[in-house]
């Protein structure tokens, strides 16, 4: 028998295998995969794309759960997306939501996301997965994998993250074990291309303006992208604009959304 809290210091099924006798490593990997589910942090952009094709190499079809986590800030475009995406792939797809979206959040807290405080991600995404699996922990049997599209060109502080680890959601009797994957932590960017077009697959349709697949107000995102998008969507962009004087916070430091159209304002629909 597998003596769990012993694993609790392993990140891999390799770290796994140095504690078993040679001629019980087959019947160990067997067993570590009909233990385990994969949980693939699925946002609809290309890194998360390869994410997926990553998790499929290695894991049978039927172990892989496809999470999607709605910010309610996210392009009109995405969850459309997300949803064939999760068809071509033929995988299930679980779309969490929080009560409140990342414009109620803002209000709530009386600004908008910082560098130094990302509420978005925190609030919206990962909290929200992790009281996901602690409430699905049954039916997820012993161990889980989570998957995402991280990558270390994308920042200083991705390049530094490792490539497994352990997720906050791991209990400390070893009776479940929450690992952490990064499987396209070393790939560039073109070479993600590369996988998807090998693929056949269909890139989101924000890859047509912008590099990145998040938010369309990401405060990530430059200036240009953003009122790009606004231009298209102005009802989003008034809401934007209403919630930023309401709280009286910029959405970028100093430079709000009210700021992005000063020289050639959007008319909004008018309203019946």
């Amino acid at each position: 028998m597998l003596n769990l809290p012993r694993m609790m210091g392993l990140t891999t099924l390799d770290e796994l295998y140095t504690l078993l006798p040679r001629s019980e490593v087959k019947n160990a990997t067997t067993r570590a995969v009909e233990m385990l589910k994969v949980i693939v942090n699925f946002s609809g952009g290309k890194d998360s794309t390869v994410a997926v094709l990553k998790a499929l190499e290695r894991y049978p079809r039927e172990k892989i759960i496809l999470c999607y986590q709605d910010t309610g800030a996210e392009y009109v475009e995405t969850l459309p997306h997300v949803k064939m995406m999760a068809g071509l792939f033929e995988l299930p797809l679980v779309i969490l939501k929080r009560y409140e979206d990342f414009w109620e959040l803002t209000q709530r807290l009386h600004h908008f996301p910082t560098p130094q405080m990302r509420n978005c991600t925190l609030y919206l995404k990962a909290r929200e997965l992790n009281k996901w699996i602690r409430a699905n922990r049954e039916s997820l049997d012993s161990e889980i994998i989570i998957v995402s599209g991280i990558r270390g060109e994308e920042s200083l502080h991705r390049s530094k993250l490792p490539e497994w680890g352990i997720n906050e959601t791991t209990l400390k009797d070893g009776s479940f074990i929450a690992r952490t994957w990064n499987p396209g932590l070393h790939l560039k960017e073109k070479e993600v291309y590369d996988i998807i077009k090998s693929e056949g697959l269909p890139l989101h349709p924000c890859y047509e303006f912008s590099r990145r697949c998040n938010c369309w107000c990401c405060m990530f995102q430059p200036n240009h992208i953003v009122r790009e998008y606004a231009e298209m969507h102005p009802d989003l962009y008034e809401k934007a604009c209403l919630v930023e004087d309401e709280v009286k916070h910029k959405w970028k430091n100093e430079f709000g959304f009210n700021d992005l159209m000063t020289r050639n304002p959007v008319k909004f629909p008018v309203k019946a």
